[in-house]
């Protein structure tokens, strides 16, 4: 399909198109194209402080689950995505935000904040789902009344049953609900292999929330050492105290702070190791319905992120590592913020070892490494590891 065509399904604006070109050049349109898709493999991560991972491999094939070891990640399991598949626009309709939408598309229900306006249905008909441009992602069995105000309702709105990607209900299974496997994407296991926690030492995650690399921190660690986990968001973090919990992970300190300031508001902490996993444009996230991101918003993003690695210089120790990741596609965010980085900060950048991308696409950033959609089955995505 022409350039034109794919930017067009996904609404990409026109500068950030331009970005796009930029970035990639004639492979732009295959980019696009693959960020409409689901990749080929879901990734769980087993929480090894609980099972091995034979066990989860042996449990899942025993339900009939197509699934096989990661050959990257030691304790990475990856699932057979099915689909993609039609879905019938049965029964009434209702429209989900675009995170939402996106989920459901691989089969998740969809909850009561994710609903945007519906018809006036009955709970326990037959609805489905589409996005704001009528992309229709899924239907299923409706489970709370429709919507009447602007009010978010907590609670499962849909019970999907059909959708465009399917996955097996990993979330309701014992393998979850035990906290023996997480979901997580290859390319984020692999930024905590590069950090590659030991027992006993000092850990910084500087963005922490929902959690999920600070468990495998935790987890590669033993549970010996010390997590801190910081985010400003205190009702994200208490999501992370729950899941600690439920994985058996007791070394990680959760604290609701603006990282950026650390050295000031925590003074007393000298990281051997420090992640920086940074709110960013998440271009890189797939499947991708459409795309609302500004270019503005991408250049403030890569402005917002440099002060993050300024903090974590400050934070750790001589000798010490960094690691900065992004799901993100543009150079700004990326390589941009890496050179920064080498020239303001004084930064080393390191080879990597778990080699999975693309090297970075300035010369500077050839250590760092992009995960480009057209060319691996990931989310797009980007790492670079330093030494202090």
């Amino acid at each position: 399909m022409p350039l034109e065509g794919v930017a067009g399904e996904l609404r990409y604006r026109k500068d950030l198109l331009e970005m796009m070109v930029g970035v990639y050049g004639d492979r732009t349109a295959g980019i696009l194209e693959a960020l409409k898709r689901a990749p080929r493999d879901y990734a769980v991560r087993v929480n090894t402080l609980r099972t091995g991972v034979e066990d989860v491999l042996e449990a899942l094939t025993s339900e009939g689950v197509r699934c096989r070891r990661s050959e990257l990640v030691p304790e990475a399991v990856l699932i057979e995505v099915q689909g993609p598949f039609e879905v019938e626009q049965s029964g009434k309709h209702i429209v989900a935000r675009k995170n939402a939408a996106e989920s459901v598309m691989m089969g998740s229900k969809l909850y009561g904040p994710g609903v945007l306006r519906t018809d006036n249905y009955r709970v326990g008909g037959r609805v489905y789902i589409t996005d704001i441009y009528d992309h229709v992602v899924g239907s299923g069995l409706a489970v709370m009344p429709p919507k009447k105000t602007n009010d978010i309702v907590k609670g499962i709105a849909v019970d999907t049953k059909e959708s465009v990607y399917r996955l097996p209900p990993l979330r309701e299974s014992g393998l979850y609900a035990t906290g023996k496997i997480r979901g997580q994407s290859l390319p984020a296991m692999i930024t905590t292999r590069e950090l590659d926690p030991k027992p006993g030492e000092t850990i910084v995650d500087m963005c922490a929330a929902p959690g999920g690399k600070s468990m495998h921190i935790a987890q590669l660690m033993g549970g010996e050492g010390r997590v801190y986990a910081f985010d400003h968001s205190e009702k994200r973090l208490e999501t992370l105290r729950r899941d600690a919990e439920a994985l058996g992970v007791g070394n990680v300190v959760a604290e609701c702070r603006d990282s950026r300031f650390l050295k000031k508001d925590r003074p007393g902490i000298a990281a051997d190791r420090v992640l920086v996993d940074p709110p960013c444009s998440a271009l890189g996230v797939r499947p991708k319905l459409y795309e609302d991101c500004t270019l503005q918003e991408v250049i403030g993003a890569a402005k917002y992120q440099i002060q993050f690695l300024a903090a974590a210089k400050e934070v750790a120790v001589p000798g010490g590592i960094v690691v900065y990741s992004t799901c993100t596609l543009s150079v700004a965010e990326n390589e941009g913020v890496v050179r920064q980085a080498i020239d303001t900060l004084s930064l080393e950048l390191v080879s990597q070892s778990t080699i999975l991308g693309e090297p970075g696409l300035l010369e500077e950033t050839e250590a760092a490494q992009r995960f480009s959609p057209d060319r691996v089955e990931t989310p797009g995505y980007f790492i670079a590891k330093f030494k202090v």
